[in-house]
């Protein structure tokens, strides 16, 4: 591995502990936007993760662990300004999320040899799933989803 990526994941690694040390520490509850924010750190996280062990690892295979669950992203809306975003429901964002994760777990268990981004990225999918599912069984009570192990679960009715 060059150098230059070695110092580029140091950074990567930087970034992230200090965001969920440093600013995740406010000691109030986080709202949905924030899980969600955190969410999208994590499941980046994973895909670098998941990228490093592809490129520098020939034996590596990012297997889907099934079921496979996912859903197809929303429709983007882009407005006058030029701004852009996805027209989604935090539930909808979340389900996402939680499908990214659960596979990126699965691909990441699989390795090895875990490096230092992949605990980082381990670490934030647990700590961030059972938020995302919240989330979206607050939302869409009653839907079936997958745990982490692959199981089919169902979310609480009201």
């Amino acid at each position: 591995m060059c150098r230059a990526w070695q110092a580029f994941c140091g950074i990567l690694l930087f970034s992230v502990v200090f965001r969920f040390q440093v600013l995740g520490q406010t000691g109030k509850p986080e709202s949905a936007d924030e899980v969600l924010i955190k969410g999208e750190i994590v499941a980046g996280n994973i895909q670098t993760a998941i990228l490093m062990h592809t490129t520098d690892e020939p034996d590596f295979k990012n297997a889907k662990q099934l079921p496979d669950d996912s859903r197809p992203l929303p429709k983007v809306l882009v407005l006058k300004n030029g701004d852009w975003y996805f027209d989604w429901t935090p539930g909808q964002h979340a389900r996402y999320l939680m499908e990214e994760l659960r596979q990126g777990l699965h691909a990441i268990q699989s390795v090895e040899k875990p490096r230092g981004i992949d605990i980082v990225a381990l670490t934030g999918a647990r700590e961030y799933w059972p938020k995302l599912r919240d989330i979206s069984c607050r939302e869409s009570p009653g839907t079936r989803y997958y745990d982490l192990d692959g199981f089919a679960q169902f979310c609480p009715t009201k």
